[in-house]
């Protein structure tokens, strides 16, 4: 059976898996700045024998690993950039490794890796005559300032893809059936005039501009669909406050279940931006959209060949170590917190005595995941995308909790299911024609009243935003 050998590989080559996940998490690095990771998956692509490009246009960071030929051409997502001020050690309480440092809170360490997992077993099918078509792995930078495939899905780099797979650390075992949001990165850049603070009435404060904004952007919200959200944060301006400071930012993302409401709200929001500056006499000198992604467009076909393989596969293989660990991280949450946590993952009220989910969870209720990401290739091409418990029941992504996981074995042991889960997926699609073909059809079917337009312009270049 070609998935037990492919399965077997990735158990081989654990510990290597296991090993790339902790140096990733052991070295984290925000969007637009993961060298380490980067060059440490090309490495370890390039001598596992695939042809590695690390680097491509306007993206130094970013990674293309193949091997193969022909059709069909199945890509893997990969990410692994973490999060501001989220250190924590890989232990069950509060512990932070570096004071003021960063963190994989959203698990990317891990998800990446477990994609590199997939695609090196892939790869030794195809070499073996097993499997036949090509197998690429794309590293991707910046999903937390939902920036990198944006810049690569304009610049061509997924143009040839017959299908993408994805997944995604959670406290759930479930695929992606439904939509996620739509979402807009911006930042709005003020300018005013510095003046001594004893003779403000002389200067035009730019931060008066920004606080006078955030202030008509929270008016503004009730006048809006209630589906549209809006999360803000100032920029500093690095002025003493004895100087009126002539320049301050506002970063804003903006996200709603389809992308013709955002489409809708945002000019609203300039315009409360240009009537902050009217209001204190400075210029709005710039609206710049970083980055964003429309709703996310999910294939069936593929969700249902995800629960396949992850019956299959039995779920994941969590320890008693592993499980020990959950209960000591849940045993901090209060009951309320702990539902809050499991219904936005959108664990089924059966398992909601658990502590961490071992179990297949083939379709959920909800109409839209909260959650939004740079996945505008799935508009393009048919997309599938699965969740795979690296952290327990009650556990918010974004938080120390998260991370103390994604450094732990716990995270680890639901890696290694994600990567068996994609590259079992991946066999099949190669060695079952009627299969691709129905992937595709469905998305023709899906797509065929889409009119994608990207969201970046022709010559945007990724900016990494300062929040100092």
């Amino acid at each position: 059976m070609i998935k037990k050998e492919v399965w077997d590989s990735i158990d081989k080559n654990s510990q290597m898996l296991k090993k790339m996940a902790r140096d990733i998490w052991e070295n984290p690095e925000v969007s637009l700045e993961e060298e380490f990771a980067s060059k440490l998956q090309a490495k370890v692509l390039e001598d596992s024998g695939l042809k590695v490009t690390l680097g491509l246009k306007d993206l130094p960071t970013a990674l293309i690993a193949e091997y193969g030929k022909g059709k069909p051409i199945i890509g893997i997502l990969g990410e692994y950039d973490a999060l501001e001020s989220l250190s924590q050690d890989s232990v069950p309480e509060r512990k932070v490794r570096v004071q003021g440092g960063h963190g994989h809170g959203c698990g990317h360490n891990l998800l990446g890796t477990g994609g590199v997992g997939a695609a090196i077993a892939i790869k030794e099918a195809i070499e073996r005559g097993e499997l036949q078509g090509t197998i690429r792995y794309y590293g991707c930078p910046a999903e937390e300032e939902l920036i990198g495939k944006l810049f690569m899905l304009r610049d061509g780099y997924f143009d040839n893809c017959d299908a993408l797979l994805y997944w995604h650390p959670s406290s759930n075992n479930t695929p992606w059936r439904v939509p996620c949001l739509a979402a807009t990165s911006v930042v709005f850049s003020f300018k005013g005039l510095t003046a001594h603070a004893p003779q403000a009435h002389i200067g035009r404060s730019a931060l008066d501009a920004v606080e006078l904004m955030n202030v008509g952007a929270n008016y503004l919200r009730e006048h809006l669909p209630k589906e549209v959200m809006m999360h803000y944060s100032i920029l500093g301006n690095g002025i003493a406050p004895n100087t009126v400071p002539d320049r301050c930012q506002s970063w804003y993302m903006m996200r709603a279940p389809k992308r013709v409401q955002l489409d809708e709200a945002f000019p609203r929001l300039v315009d409360v931006a240009k009537g902050a500056a009217m209001m204190t006499g400075t210029t709005l000198e710039k609206v710049e959209v970083l980055g964003g992604g429309n709703e996310v467009i999910v294939n069936q076909t593929l969700a249902d060949l995800f629960v396949k393989n992850m019956n299959e596969l039995g779920g994941p293989s969590f320890t008693e170590d592993d499980y020990a660990f959950a209960k000591k991280l849940n045993d901090q949450f209060t009951p309320e917190q702990k539902l809050r946590g499991a219904q936005a993952f959108q664990i089924p009220p059966e398992y909601y005595d658990k502590d961490l989910l071992d179990k297949v969870v083939p379709k959920t209720n909800n109409e839209v995941f909260p959650i939004s990401g740079d996945a505008d290739p799935s508009w393009l091409f048919p997309f599938g995308a699965v969740y795979c418990a690296t952290w327990p029941i009650g556990v918010f992504t974004h938080t120390w909790q998260a991370t103390a996981c994604t450094g732990s074995d716990l995270g680890f042991h639901g890696m290694l299911f994600a990567a068996k889960t994609l590259a079992g997926a991946c066999c099949e699609l190669m060695s079952d024609g009627d299969l691709m073909e129905k992937v595709k059809d469905e998305f023709r079917e899906t797509s065929k009243n889409l009119n994608y337009k990207v969201n970046i312009g022709a010559d945007a270049v990724p900016k990494k935003v300062k929040l100092t």
